[in-house]
């Protein structure tokens, strides 16, 4: 869940949410703290919350989404390159915005990661760089991020497997502090 993270860096308050749509603080509350499921509420409610915070009901749902994990996320995009194929993948990446969609919601992560992709995938079909998002290239994780199977590799073997994947990362995605060795 992404909610309290995008309230929290636009200083927003649940109460000014509640009172911005008019919704009643307990419900609001509940559902920025993952005690209501946003998918069980009135779509009445919806509305009214992602009309207070500029958002669409898409938006506040991908927010508000309790199962939604970086690892499922980087999942589904290394499957998607592999069934799209590289240059389908660029050119729908581009088209639908992807990019701005996930920084909008201060989802950085998943913006760095797509902003990698788009970056590597450019580089080995030899595209040149999409200069759109020069802005976000000035910024990145603040520390690294490493793959849960190298965490989880690490942790079962009782060896430290940290700088084996720094040796094998993807340059690309090493500008944003993500440790990615293998996309295709």
């Amino acid at each position: 869940m992404y909610i309290k993270q995008y309230l929290e860096d636009n200083r927003i308050s649940i109460y000014k949410v509640a009172n911005s749509a008019t919704v009643a603080y307990p419900t609001v509350f509940n559902i920025v703290n993952g005690k209501v499921d946003i998918l069980n509420c009135a779509l009445g409610v919806v509305k009214k919350i992602a009309d207070a915070l500029g958002l669409t009901i898409d938006e506040l749902i991908t927010l508000c989404d309790k199962n939604r994990t970086f690892e499922l996320f980087r999942g589904e995009q290394c499957h998607l390159v592999k069934r799209m194929g590289e240059l389908n993948y660029v050119i729908e990446l581009l088209e639908s915005r992807k990019i701005d969609y996930y920084w909008k919601l201060a989802m950085k992560t998943e913006a760095f990661y797509l902003l990698a992709m788009l970056d590597y995938l450019s580089r080995r079909n030899n595209l040149p760089i999409c200069e759109e998002y020069n802005e976000i290239r000035k910024y990145k994780l603040e520390k690294l991020l490493y793959p849960a199977d190298i965490e989880l590799s690490g942790k079962l073997l009782g060896k430290d497997l940290h700088k084996k994947a720094l040796k094998k990362a993807i340059p690309e995605f090493l500008d944003y502090n993500i440790v990615e060795c293998e996309v295709l």
